[in-house]
């Protein structure tokens, strides 16, 4: 007869049948886990499909298949630096009226604001009518606004016989040597620049012959050029951003001068822009844009079309503007 002590014992053969169930289910549950560690590994990464890829190359990039007429371009983030897209942006080219932005640097930089310019009939022998008038008295920064937005030939050759002149045109007998001066003045600050490509024959851009045009530059230096006068003078090529402007003289003559950038309305946050084209150079065109709040984008096209020029911008305002997958 067993005692209660006794009973509370596992007999040595209970013992073992115990000690089997216990080994076969360990090693049940280990051929378990084996099993789904291989159907784990096993498993294909998942992938995305074909047309899913393609999407988010294109938001990486959404400069990589545009097409342009432009021989050159460039694009930049003024506020970083960073270069959004460049073609040939190192070939010298032609530049137009484009040109009258560094015309309008340099007569800021050697002249106030505030000064008066009196026309002549002299001033007036450029190629095209923009309507100003001999003996008419204008603030160089009101005729400088004209000329940007107009892209006035006249107020550019007024504007390099004054300042040539230093502010005294009565002391020339011959008024070609203060503008020859004032051209110089333009090829120095070219030099103080840094725009290597950068070279200048006239005020105003026009062609000086079949083969010359009367500047020259890459879209590169273009672009440092402007970011140079907007970042100093922002005053005075604000007016760039309209379509249209009421300017006065001196003379109270009030002059309502149309944009020659047919597609201001068409840019969201337009801080500046500038036309330019002659026979030799084609249409070329750049403008400064605020894409978002303190962020502005400068893009510059040379050699495009009359009017290429304007889709060939439109088309990089709206890569520009493309939310890329590192903004989203």
């Amino acid at each position: 007869m067993l005692t209660k002590h006794h009973k509370n014992h596992i007999t040595v053969k209970q013992a073992r049948a115990l000690a089997i169930v216990l080994g076969v289910g360990l090693a049940i549950t280990l051929l378990l886990q084996g099993f789904i560690s291989f159907v784990i590994e096993k498993q294909p990464l998942p992938s995305f499909p074909k047309q899913e890829k393609e999407n988010i190359e294109r938001e990486i990039n959404p400069f990589e298949n545009i097409s342009l007429e432009a021989r050159a371009a460039y694009v930049a983030d003024l506020k970083t630096g960073e270069v959004l897209y460049a073609k040939n942006e190192n070939e010298k080219l032609p530049l137009a009226s484009i040109t009258k932005l560094m015309t309008t640097l340099v007569a800021r930089e050697r002249m106030s604001g505030s000064v008066v310019v009196t026309l002549t009939k002299d001033d007036l022998k450029a190629e095209g009518d923009s309507g100003l008038r001999p003996g008419e008295r204008w603030r160089l920064d009101d005729i400088l606004n004209a000329m940007l937005l107009i892209s006035s030939n006249d107020a550019a050759h007024a504007v390099a016989g004054f300042v040539g002149a230093d502010g005294h045109p009565e002391k020339f007998l011959d008024m070609s040597v203060a503008r020859a001066q004032f051209v110089q003045m333009m090829n120095e600050k070219a030099v103080a620049l840094g725009l290597a490509e950068m070279q200048f024959f006239n005020e105003s851009g026009l062609d000086v012959s079949d083969t010359q045009n009367g500047g020259y530059g890459s879209a590169r230096n273009v672009a440092m050029l402007f970011e140079e006068l907007w970042g100093k003078y922002p005053e005075v090529i604000e007016v760039t951003a309209h379509k249209d402007a009421r300017i006065y003289s001196q003379d109270n003559i009030a002059h309502i001068l149309p944009n020659t950038n047919e597609i201001v309305g068409h840019i969201p946050g337009l801080v500046a822009s500038k036309t330019g084209f002659t026979e030799l150079s084609g249409g070329n065109l750049t403008v400064i844009f605020d894409r978002g709040i303190g962020d502005p984008v400068v893009i510059v096209v040379l050699g495009s079309g009359y009017k290429e020029r304007f889709d060939d911008v439109q088309k990089l305002v709206k890569a520009a503007t493309t939310p890329t997958l590192a903004q989203k």
